[in-house]
C-alpha cells in the first residue's frame, strides 16, 4: 500500500475514465467506497461526491458533472469485488434509491472493529488512528458538498475518507482470522446485502412516528393512513417528512380525527398552509382510517413478568459483558439492555420465538443467547469474583438432582 504522499488522487471526468476505474477495481478484487451527500432539505439524499480507492489510487467522481454513475452501481452489485466501507448503510441506500442495486459483497470496517475489540461505533478518524497510527483532518466534514468548486480542504478530506480503507480492512481481517472470528463478521455483514433493508413501505411509516404510544387501536389505524400520505407526499415533493407535517401534528390529527378542513386548521401546531393545500386528501386519509380494522397492540405480558424481566436484566447484562470481554467483542455489537429485557420477558411470558430475538440467532446465540435463557429459567446463577471479568457463571442443579 503506497504511503499517503505516494497515493495518486485524481478526479474522474469522463465515462471512459470511470469504466477504467471500475475495471481496475474488478482486477484487484476489492475497492474502498465512500460518498458525500446532503439531505437536510430533501427527502432523498442528494449525492454530491463519490470516492473510490483501489490498491493503485484514489478516484473522486463528481455526480454534479452529469457523469453517469451506472459503472459504480454495477461495481457495488458485483459479487466478484469486495466493497470496503465505514458505516456504509447510508451509502448503499443511495445506490439502491438511484439504481435499484444492493451490495453483493461487503466489508464494513466499523463493524469489523467491534469484533476486533476496538468498539462497535468508532468514527473513521479514530479507527484509522487506532489501526494505522495516522491522524486525519476532519474540518471539512460539515461543509456544503454540493457547492462548486470544491475547496482544496474538501478534496483532501474526501480523499482521506477512502485513503486507508483497504489497509485498515487488511489489518482487521488478519486479526479476525487469527481470532477465528471471520465467520461471525461475514454473518453480521450479510444483513447489509439484504434488499429488504433498503426498501421502505409507506404503509409502515406510522411505526416511526414519535408520540404514538397513547393512541387507541382506532386512532393508530388513522395514524397509519396519515403517515402513509405524508410519506408519499414528502417523496413526491422531495422534502423532509417533518417539513410536510411534524410528528406531533400527525398524532394529534389521528387522536381527534377532524372531519373538516377548518377543524384541521384548529389543531394545535397543525400547519394551516398544508391544511389548505392538502385538506381534502388528509380528510380522505382520516376517513380510510376510521373504516379500517383497528390496529391492536400485542397483548402485554403480566405485570409480574415485566417486573421479573426488569429485575434480571442487570444480571443478564453482566453475563453478556463478561462473555464479550472474554471474547474481545464490543458489547453494544452483541445485545442492548433493551434487547435483553425483551428476551427475558419472552421467557417469563411463555412466548419465546427465536426469530423475534437476534440474540437467539447465529453466533449471538452461541455467545450469549443460550446463557441468558438459562439464567431466566434458573439453570445458571452468577457470583462475584475478584478477578476480571469479576463475575462467574455457576450451573445450578435441577430439582431431580437435589
Amino acid at each position: 500500500m503506497p504511503s499517503k504522499d505516494e497515493t495518486r488522487t485524481s478526479f474522474v471526468r469522463s465515462a471512459p475514465e470511470l469504466e477504467r476505474v471500475a475495471e481496475e477495481a474488478r482486477v484487484k478484487g476489492t475497492a474502498g467506497l465512500d460518498t458525500e451527500f446532503m439531505r437536510e432539505k430533501t427527502y432523498r439524499a442528494r449525492l454530491c461526491l463519490v470516492q473510490i480507492s483501489t490498491r493503485d489510487g484514489i478516484y473522486l467522481i463528481d455526480p454534479l458533472d452529469d457523469l453517469d454513475l451506472e459503472p459504480v452501481a454495477k461495481l457495488v452489485a458485483d459479487d466478484s469485488v469486495q466493497i470496503v466501507v465505514h458505516a456504509g448503510r447510508q451509502d448503499f441506500e443511495i445506490f439502491f434509491e438511484r439504481f435499484g442495486v444492493t451490495p453483493a459483497r461487503i466489508f464494513d470496517v466499523q463493524i469489523a472493529a467491534g469484533f476486533a475489540g476496538l468498539g462497535a461505533s468508532l468514527p473513521y478518524g479514530r479507527l484509522v488512528k487506532e489501526v494505522m497510527g495516522r491522524d486525519l483532518e476532519k474540518a471539512a466534514s460539515y461543509t456544503d458538498w454540493c457547492r462548486r468548486p470544491l475547496t482544496d480542504e474538501q478534496v483532501q478530506y474526501a480523499a482521506d475518507d477512502v485513503r486507508y480503507l483497504l489497509a485498515v480492512a487488511d489489518r482487521l481481517k488478519d486479526k479476525l482470522t487469527k481470532g477465528r472470528r471471520i465467520d461471525w463478521i461475514e454473518d453480521e455483514m450479510a444483513y447489509l446485502e439484504d434488499p429488504s433493508l433498503y426498501e421502505y413501505d409507506p404503509e409502515e411509516a406510522w411505526r416511526r412516528v414519535s408520540g404514538r404510544g397513547g393512541l387507541s387501536g382506532r386512532q393508530q389505524a388513522i395514524l397509519r393512513e396519515l403517515a402513509a400520505w405524508r410519506e408519499r407526499t414528502a417523496a413526491r415533493r422531495d422534502l423532509p417528512r417533518g417539513w410536510v407535517i411534524k410528528d406531533q401534528s400527525l398524532v394529534e390529527a389521528a387522536r381527534r380525527a377532524p372531519s373538516s378542513v377548518r377543524a384541521l386548521k384548529d389543531l394545535r401546531g397543525f400547519p394551516a398552509k398544508e391544511a389548505e393545500r392538502s385538506g381534502e386528501e388528509l380528510l380522505e386519509a382520516i376517513e380510510r382510517g376510521r373504516k379500517a380494522p383497528e390496529l391492536r397492540s400485542p397483548k402485554r405480558p403480566s405485570r409480574s413478568a415485566q417486573l421479573r424481566a426488569r429485575t434480571l436484566s442487570g444480571l443478564a447484562d453482566a453475563i453478556v459483558r463478561s462473555r464479550c470481554e472474554h471474547a474481545g467483542i464490543a458489547t453494544e455489537l452483541v445485545a442492548t439492555r433493551g434487547e435483553l429485557e425483551d428476551l427475558l420477558l419472552a421467557v417469563f411470558a411463555g412466548d419465546l420465538s427465536p426469530e423475534r430475538h437476534r440474540t437467539l440467532r447465529g453466533w449471538r446465540r452461541d455467545l450469549v443467547g443460550d446463557a441468558v435463557v438459562a439464567l431466566a429459567e434458573g439453570r445458571i446463577a452468577v457470583r462475584s469474583t475478584p478477578e476480571p471479568p469479576y463475575i462467574e457463571e455457576v450451573p445450578l442443579g435441577t430439582t431431580e438432582d437435589t
